[in-house]
């Protein structure tokens, strides 16, 4: 007799698998999401530990196509110097990145 194997189970099988209007939209208020990618990023990736709103879909198109955007930026560091020398006066970029480097 051969044993069965089964293959592990993943912890969150739907994860990436719903809908992502909701959750972003409770996250995000709607200031925020007037902003471009771009400005929200410079004025606030620092704030974040972790970011995967990108990773997920979403039935309104133009909302989807802003997070997903915001991931893009917020996974390059070259596109966050960017975004927060375009966005951000001397003095703010001063305070954001100590602030980023204080992990705060």
């Amino acid at each position: 007799m051969s044993a069965s194997v089964q293959e592990p189970r993943p912890l969150f099988p739907d994860r990436f698998q719903e809908k992502g209007d909701e959750i972003v939209r409770n996250m995000f208020s709607e200031r925020e999401l007037a902003m471009t990618p771009e400005e929200y990023a410079a004025r606030n990736a620092q704030r974040w530990g972790c970011f995967s709103y990108h990773l997920l879909d979403y039935e309104d198109a133009a909302l989807g196509a802003w997070v997903k955007r915001l991931g893009e930026i917020m996974f390059s560091e070259e596109e966050l110097d960017r975004c927060r020398r375009q966005y951000l006066a001397p003095q703010e970029l001063a305070e954001v990145k100590k602030s980023a480097a204080e992990g705060l």
